[in-house]
């Protein structure tokens, strides 16, 4: 079944609203979360609870390592599928659940799959993917419900697109 082999690669979500069908799936490749990563994140956000940065406590834990935070993992995800300028906003997460543990050295991927479509107006339609990160290993690692904002029609994106972009000089 190829929609859900993680070796095929599709994450750019180009579409618009209109063009998106529930069931469509995206998937990115991997990355590595590194202990870089979880430093970097430590330092940003001041996330520096002992289960992330104390090498020592976390050996004494059920999980007997340093985990990576799951905003962070949450946040590499948002990069693995990359979004394209039909999306306007980002309207929530519901259900996000941290399944398992993403430990340093973990490589993660992403998937997310249409499953609604509400239009909102003739401009507007909020589209739900059900985003899941998973491990090396092929486990859901992470999910939740995303819910986006897009724009509905091609003609309206390719206007925006168009407005944005420098007019040619004249002569």
């Amino acid at each position: 079944n190829r929609e859900n082999d993680m070796s095929l690669i599709n994450n750019q979500i180009n579409q618009t609203f209109d063009e998106l069908e529930e069931g469509q799936v995206f998937n990115s490749g991997g990355r590595t979360i590194t202990e870089t990563d979880v430093v970097n994140y430590c330092a940003l956000t001041g996330n520096w609870i002992a289960i992330h940065s104390n090498t020592l406590y976390a050996s004494k834990t059920r999980f007997g390592k340093r985990l990576v935070q799951g905003a962070l993992t949450y946040s590499i995800a948002t990069g693995l599928i990359q979004f394209g300028l039909g999306i306007q906003a980002n309207y929530g997460i519901d259900n996000m659940r941290f399944l398992k543990p993403v430990l340093i050295d973990d490589t993660v991927f992403a998937k997310a799959t249409v499953i609604g479509k509400k239009v909102k107006d003739e401009k507007y339609g909020v589209i739900q993917f059900l985003m899941q990160v998973l491990n090396q290993d092929g486990d859901v690692v992470q999910q939740g419900e995303w819910s986006l904002l897009m724009l509905r029609k091609r003609e309206d994106l390719d206007a925006l697109v168009a407005s944005t972009l420098p007019a040619p000089k004249k002569a």
